[in-house]
């Protein structure tokens, strides 16, 4: 027998419709003349990510997820442990995290807040020191070379650049 996971179901849900309407509403944003990229690109490939990842999620909640036992029945896996108070934190910590990314790259510009941030997301993701240290600017310049090159993009300056 197969069993539902009712709460990814929901929260893929909400993210399936969250995604469709940003795609909606950023479908009505035009290209100014002359810019390679317009503003409703970013907020339609969100959108799409969101759409899709919550119809994955959606479906992989409706699918069940099923075990052989030794005696050749079905038997539906539930997970033994409860998560660790720093799993549980992950998500809002993240979240908060971003919010404060929004007000703050204004400020200190893009490349010393997208920093700042990849090294915190590393580290309460449960990555070392050493590897934030190592991811954070390749992504961080990698990011600012693909925006400012490639899609001819302005990002914040702020007043350390």
């Amino acid at each position: 027998m197969r069993s539902v996971n009712v709460q990814d179901a929901v929260i893929g849900s909400l993210f399936t419709l969250l995604g469709v309407a940003v795609l909606y509403f950023s479908s009505g944003l035009k290209a100014m003349p002359g810019m390679v990229v317009g503003p409703g690109f970013f907020p339609q490939v969100t959108g799409a990510g969101l759409a899709l990842f919550g119809a994955v999620l959606v479906t992989l909640s409706l699918w069940g997820r099923q075990d052989e036992a030794e005696d050749g029945t079905l038997t539906t896996t539930q997970p033994s442990e409860k998560p660790s108070l720093a799993n549980r934190l992950f998500s809002p910590v993240l979240l908060l995290s971003i919010l404060v990314l929004i007000v703050v790259m204004p400020i200190l510009g893009f490349l010393v807040t997208t920093t700042l941030f990849s090294i915190l997301v590393v580290l309460i993701g449960g990555g070392g020191l050493l590897r934030a240290l190592i991811f954070s600017p390749v992504l961080t310049f990698a990011t600012h070379a693909l925006f400012v090159y490639g899609l001819r993009v302005p990002l914040p300056v702020g007043i350390w650049g």
